[in-house]
């Protein structure tokens, strides 16, 4: 499937997603426990004045998140199904999904992205190297380092990854705020930058790569499964989507690792005994939910029994990755910090379902690698600030990130 006017025409998406529906603010000081043991299918108003049902349960959670009888869109009331239009890939139902999902899935599987390990890991270790005296987590190593390893995949020249950047970040404000009027623009840039590499592509006869860009052009061209609105709005989605929620989950490990000592703990641990590091990766993805975000609300497609409660056809149903990933039935002590806690991969910080983070096998990959960096490095670190004191923003997905996050930097036994 191409457009009407065939594969060389201008290459547009019509406008940012539909996003904004839902934030972790909206979910903040509720007491989970409570809730699971009195009402764990609650009745809820949102910041914004919706009405909504709140799952506070880890099964009852999965069971949204996977369940088949929820969209990932509100409802059109003479269909039961998601009101997604084609450039809103990320909140598309089967079979559209489907077929969408189909298509990155290759790119993203576990045994391909293993190839990028090296790469990611030279990143970080030149990174780290150029880090002394006052630093910035976020801006001198997490942002710089995911960016430049989502810039690699899509398949963005090293020479365009500062701009990618550059306008990836204007779109980490709220489209309500003032500063939409930037991240509009940033999307409108974007846009065009990705409209112009997908045509010079295509000029040039660079398909054979391995990366996505390449790959969806080959299924473009190959057999017509996606068509030009598809193509630049998948390609426009990784950056926010993938981008800046690995570079939370880094310097929440970050955090971690300094403030509660787990930087010394894992450097005194024998070489070639990866299971703590392992169990840090997954503590951290765990305990990150709340911080960084949460899973877009679900939209019941039927009427739906949940715990003694009746969903009916076309509520709002927020099912959060926090609450499931606080629930003491499955987390002994959930709100502690602990690496070697059994079965840590049962959390749902992808989500879970056919809409489970396609990235999920590279945000693991990222962070695995970035903490290898962080504790085999020369250098020693220590916060600036409480972590409390971090200033954190907003973006238009509904992601809270620290805006920065100091960090005092000396080499080894050396003073900041």
């Amino acid at each position: 499937m191409t457009s009407p006017e065939g594969p060389g025409a201008v290459v547009t998406s019509r406008e940012p997603p539909p996003v904004e529906r839902f934030r972790p603010t909206d979910i903040d000081g509720l007491d989970w426990r409570e809730l699971r043991a009195t009402c764990p299918v609650s009745r809820a108003t949102t910041a914004d004045g919706a009405g909504v049902w709140l799952v506070s349960r880890y099964a009852d959670i999965r069971r949204v998140l996977g369940g088949l009888d929820f969209s990932v869109s509100p409802i059109d009331p003479g269909r039961g199904s998601g009101t997604a239009e084609a450039n809103e890939s990320i909140f598309q139902d089967p079979p559209e999904h489907t077929r969408l999902r189909g298509l990155v899935a290759g790119p993203f599987a576990v045994g391909y992205v293993g190839r990028y390990r090296d790469a990611i890991r030279r990143k970080a270790d030149a990174l780290l190297e150029v880090m002394s005296g006052r630093a910035d987590v976020m801006a001198d190593f997490a942002k710089p380092l995911t960016m430049n390893v989502i810039a690699e995949v899509v398949g963005v020249p090293e020479p365009d990854r500062g701009m990618f950047q550059r306008l990836s970040d204007q779109l980490l404000v709220p489209l309500s705020e003032a500063q939409g009027v930037v991240a509009l623009e940033g999307w409108k840039q974007l846009n065009d930058y990705v409209r112009d590499l997908i045509a010079e592509r295509r000029r040039t006869g660079r398909r054979d790569g391995g990366d996505l860009l390449a790959h969806m052009i080959r299924a473009q061209e190959d057999d017509g499964t996606v068509d030009d609105v598809e193509l630049a709005t998948m390609v426009l989605g990784l950056p926010v989507a993938g981008y800046v929620s690995t570079a939370n989950a880094i310097a929440v490990a970050v955090r971690y690792l300094l403030e509660f000592g787990w930087l010394g703990r894992l450097r005194a641990e024998p070489p070639g005994d990866p299971a703590l590091r392992k169990g840090f990766v997954e503590e951290v993805l765990r305990i990150q939910s709340g911080d960084n975000g949460e899973s877009m609300p679900r939209f019941a497609t039927t009427d739906v029994r949940l715990g003694d409660r009746t969903i009916r056809k076309g509520d709002t149903v927020v099912a959060p990755l926090l609450a499931a990933n606080r629930d003491d039935e499955l987390f002994e002590r959930p709100d502690t910090f602990d690496p070697r806690r059994p079965g840590p991969a049962r959390h749902l910080a992808f989500g879970f379902g056919i809409h489970r983070c396609v990235g999920a096998n590279l945000a693991r990959l990222e962070l695995q690698v970035a903490l290898d960096a962080l504790v085999e490095c020369d250098r020693d670190f220590r916060m600036l600030e409480d972590w409390k004191a971090v200033p954190w923003k907003v973006n238009m997905l509904g992601d809270r990130f620290p805006e920065r996050m100091t960090v005092g930097v000396a080499t080894r036994n050396g003073r900041v």
